[in-house]
């Protein structure tokens, strides 16, 4: 389970000019650390799902508290580029003006059900 702690500090990160592929990075360096993982046991999947509901977490978390916030608009932006998470795509087209949402929309309605996306042309 992530901990509003943990948001609170991905959001301070992005705030600050990080980038979300950088907060994700982070918290997957943190979670090694804490877990005490030597260097030859880490993989490329290690906490890979535990990453993943974070950054979902986190984007759903910008998109609600954070709205039109540019910082919070261009690290979105970016981080949709990289990954199929319905969270980062509709926090980022349901809450921020970003250049080529048009089409971010039609990507996004290729990649999600039409029942999750039909509020995004509505913004």
């Amino acid at each position: 389970m992530v901990t509003a702690k943990e948001i609170n500090r991905g959001v301070k990160d992005v705030l600050l000019g990080a980038s979300m592929r950088q907060v994700a990075d982070e918290y997957r360096d943190r979670l090694i650390e804490d877990f005490g993982f030597r260097p030859e046991e880490v993989q490329s999947t290690t906490f890979s799902a535990e990453v993943t509901a974070y950054m979902r977490a986190l984007a759903r978390h910008l998109g609600d508290r954070h709205q039109g916030d540019v910082r919070v608009g261009e690290a979105l932006s970016t981080w949709v580029r990289f990954t199929e998470h319905y969270e980062a795509w509709d926090a980022l087209l349901s809450g921020f003006d970003v250049e080529g949402k048009d089409q971010l929309i039609r990507r996004g309605r290729l990649l999600f059900p039409s029942t999750l996306t039909s509020h995004w042309d509505e913004q």
